[in-house]
């Protein structure tokens, strides 16, 4: 009886399981891995899932449909990562507009747009245009920030309460900030809300243009941009108290860090294994992430890491895309390193790297310290946390960065402390009472059977601007005060005069003379 009935529970499972639409347009492998730990986790939960993302897989998989947005990489091949950093807010903007825009007119897209669906995920990437998706399938918005919380993603689910107190993503500001520092803090983050509501303006015509004419065929009214923008149902955060400062936030935002590595490594290839577990002097592991191709660095830049790397005691990996001539034996280069792997090695000592949050996030799982070379957009803001935490050092990325990586890398491997403090946090890190990989299922699950998670939203969006900010209530205060102390003066004025009499009115005019 038990197995008819463990056969029959079997054979509803799959229709029991929901239809969930994930749209991860940024055409970036590590954007792609975000992407990738979320509809996995959402796929081992028993549910089905139509991935909109710009490398589709060939081979099957049980319950996974691709849509191929591939166009979107034609939008950053022309983008040069090391100009990158100085890129303004609006370009920043203009860039996440318009790999939004891709994906929305995408033809697979649309159509999915027309079926049923349960939930929909996105990544917020510098534009809130994907609003629309949610807005028209009608159904649960999640968002997943792949940085850690910054005043524009906090501005998504409630008001930005950090801005006197907590440095923006970029900023090297410590914790407490000085006058001064909360001065730039508050400047900073009023550049980026000017350049938000600058973007609204035009992104407010795309959504209307792109979605308008999708609603009309299903028969539904598309909600106004300013209400779709903020019908956040959970906003998953790749971030962790280890890492990051803590913010008030409101219940419906889940720290997920780490949810995209994996849970079972896979083992090191027999190569790399006997040579990392023959390392008697520790490895060093150099990767500059995918983006940013070691291949592409100026060819001095070149020769000074390799008459660098090659003048240490120990073993050295480095992520290098081309064949390199005359290397120092004890350096080893691959197009294609299995980074978790080599970071949870035990004789892996030190990460060079970029600084991205994916590396930095698997270091600290690993518990190995960084060397970070930040280039643009949030890596700079997480070396200095990182440095200022204790298990790295910072060297900003340059032509000529060959001495100062020098000294630093003499300083890291000769002093234990930063390797104890990586330790230190990767404990913090990885004692949790849940997997992050389950909190993604519990919390996408919890949106669609509640219908919008309602109850854990911050009530702020249901208030109008200058309500939130209470300025009605000032003008109300500020009014009763004023009728007060209208009041008050009639009242002393009436008692006076029945007090000591009505003063007789003055004669302006003089006296004629006789």
């Amino acid at each position: 009886m038990k197995l008819m009935i463990l056969a029959a529970l079997a054979l509803l499972s799959p229709a029991l399981g929901y239809r969930i639409l994930a749209i991860f347009p940024v055409p970036s492998k590590s954007h792609n891995h975000l992407g990738q730990g979320i509809v996995g986790a959402i796929l081992k939960a028993g549910h089905e899932v139509t991935w909109a993302t710009p490398f589709p897989k060939k081979e099957a998989q049980k319950g996974l449909t691709f849509i191929d947005v591939s166009e979107t990489i034609e939008i950053i091949a022309y983008v040069d990562p090391l100009k990158v950093q100085h890129m303004s807010i609006g370009n920043l903007m203009e860039f996440g507009r318009n790999i939004s825009i891709a994906a929305a007119s995408n033809k697979g897209v649309q159509r999915a747009l027309m079926d049923n669906y349960d939930a929909v995920i996105t990544e917020v990437f510098f534009s809130d245009l994907q609003a629309g998706f949610a807005a028209v399938l009608q159904v649960p918005w999640i968002v997943l920030s792949g940085t850690v919380i910054h005043a524009g993603v906090e501005a998504m689910v409630a008001d930005i309460g950090s801005t006197a107190l907590v440095p923006t993503m970029m900023s090297g500001s410590p914790i407490p900030m000085n006058l001064w520092q909360r001065l730039a803090n508050t400047a900073t983050i009023g550049m980026m809300t000017a350049g938000r509501l600058w973007d609204t303006s035009i992104s407010e015509k795309y959504y209307h243009e792109i979605f308008e004419p999708l609603a009309q065929k299903k028969g539904i009214v598309l909600p106004p941009y300013s209400k779709a923008i903020h019908n956040i149902s959970i906003l998953l955060s790749n971030s962790h108290p280890s890492l990051a400062p803590a913010i008030s936030l409101p219940p419906n935002v889940v720290d997920i860090a780490g949810y995209h590595i994996a849970d079972h490594r896979s083992p090191l290839p027999k190569d790399l294994q006997d040579l990392m577990d023959s390392s008697k002097n520790g490895v060093v592991y150099f990767s500059m992430g995918s983006v940013l191709k070691a291949s592409a660095f100026p060819e001095q830049t070149r020769q000074d890491l390799i008459r660098i790397l090659g003048a240490l005691p120990c073993t050295v990996l480095w992520k290098f895309e081309e064949p390199l001539q005359g290397l120092p034996k004890n350096v080893h280069i691959r197009p294609w390193m299995p980074q978790p792997a080599i970071l949870a090695h035990p004789n892996t000592k030190l990460f060079i790297t970029h600084g991205g949050l994916l590396s930095t996030l698997e270091a600290i799982q690993a518990g190995v310290p960084l060397l970070a070379m930040p280039v643009f957009g949030d890596q700079p803001g997480n070396a200095v946390r990182a440095q200022r935490a204790g298990y790295a050092l910072a060297v900003p990325f340059a032509p000529d960065v060959g001495d100062r990586l020098e000294a630093a890398l003499d300083k890291m491997l000769s002093d234990n402390s930063y390797y104890n403090k990586a330790k230190e946090l990767s404990r913090l890190f990885n004692n949790r009472p849940v997997p992050p990989a389950k909190l993604i299922t519990h919390y996408v699950e919890l949106a669609i059977e509640t219908k919008g998670a309602l109850h854990l939203r911050s009530p702020a969006y249901h208030y109008a601007w200058y309500e939130r900010y209470m300025l009605d209530q000032l003008a109300v205060v500020l009014i009763a005060l004023y009728v007060v102390v209208k009041l008050v003066k009639y009242v002393l004025k009436m008692a006076l005069n029945s007090i000591f009499g009505k003063p007789a009115k003055k004669d302006g005019k003089k006296a004629k003379k006789n």
